[in-house]
């Protein structure tokens, strides 16, 4: 009787197979990583990055002085002559040659241009042949990944971090990213009838006052349907106004701990709650009948 030695013996369901490269067993790469961008477009995608974060500083400068004027200092239940001097005092400032040219409308082309040109080279230096999975019911725990943005008001009750619909839906736009755009539009509309349209009718906006948010969301000058759209703008405008700068804000600054976007959202929406107490103040104000009010009207019509 032969007796095996166990290192002789092999169980029957494995088999011997010739050695191969362990580069062909595990790729360096495989075909959903991304590609690695050339240094160039490092390079210029590095400086728009500078030029979109100190364009953003200079932008927040008129930012600061224009909320305190129509959103804060009403809020706060200024007399409407105190906050109308206020508000002249701070226009003055903003709309000067020198600071409203390379400041306001510099500032913001250039921030604008710069997150543009930003996300059209990434997208043509990636190589993705498969689109990402939606994580939306994914607890994510690294607090610092950018397509959480906030976290979702979740976050604040100790729920986790989880992405927005827009981040889960369209992997490469962060939920900062599209507030910019939302941003981009609604400034533009706001920037047509409290700007634009006035310097088409009298050749300046000069006598556009806050007198002018009250014929511009009145129910009587506009009818209903113009006056609640309107309104939905100019609310939809300050949120994400507020939502996008603080967020923003906080990015730069490198504060993305849970504790930090708590207060984000703090900050959020005690500035969005002044915003609505702010426009309650305006929509109970008189209209006003005069020469002033006549051309209030030519410029919403």
């Amino acid at each position: 009787m032969t007796i095996e030695s166990p290192l002789n013996t092999r169980p029957a369901h494995l088999q011997q197979v010739a050695p191969l490269p362990m580069n062909e067993l595990v790729p360096e790469e495989s075909a959903d990583a991304p590609k690695k961008q050339p240094k160039l477009v490092k390079s210029i995608i590095s400086f728009l990055l500078k030029a979109q974060k100190y364009s953003a500083y200079g932008f927040l400068a008129f930012f600061g002085l224009h909320a305190s004027s129509v959103v804060v200092a009403p809020a706060l239940g200024i007399s409407s002559t105190g906050i109308q001097d206020y508000f002249e005092m701070t226009r003055a400032v903003y709309l000067s040659p020198l600071f409203e040219y390379p400041v306001v409308h510099g500032c913001a082309l250039a921030h604008v241009f710069s997150g543009v040109s930003i996300r059209i080279l990434r997208l043509l230096s990636s190589q993705r042949t498969k689109r990402a999975t939606a994580e939306r019911d994914i607890v994510i725990q690294d607090v610092q990944r950018e397509d959480i943005g906030l976290g979702g008001i979740g976050s604040i009750f100790g729920f986790g971090f989880k992405k927005s619909w827009i981040s889960s839906t369209i992997p490469s736009l962060t939920p900062l990213t599209f507030s910019g755009y939302v941003l981009s539009v609604g400034l533009l509309y706001h920037m047509w009838k409290m700007k634009w349209r006035p310097i088409i009718v009298d050749g300046d906006s000069s006598l556009v006052t806050l007198n002018f948010i009250t014929h511009y969301l009145s129910p009587e000058i506009n009818g209903k349907g113009w006056a609640a759209f309107n309104l939905a703008m100019l609310g939809l405008l300050l949120w994400v106004s507020f939502y996008h700068m603080v967020s923003g804000l906080f990015k730069y600054r490198r504060q993305v701990s849970s504790r930090a976007k708590k207060i984000a959202y703090g900050i959020i929406t005690a500035f969005t709650t002044m915003s609505f107490i702010s426009i309650g103040r305006f929509m109970l104000w008189p209209l006003d009948v005069s020469f002033i009010g006549k051309q209030f009207n030519k410029y919403l019509f």
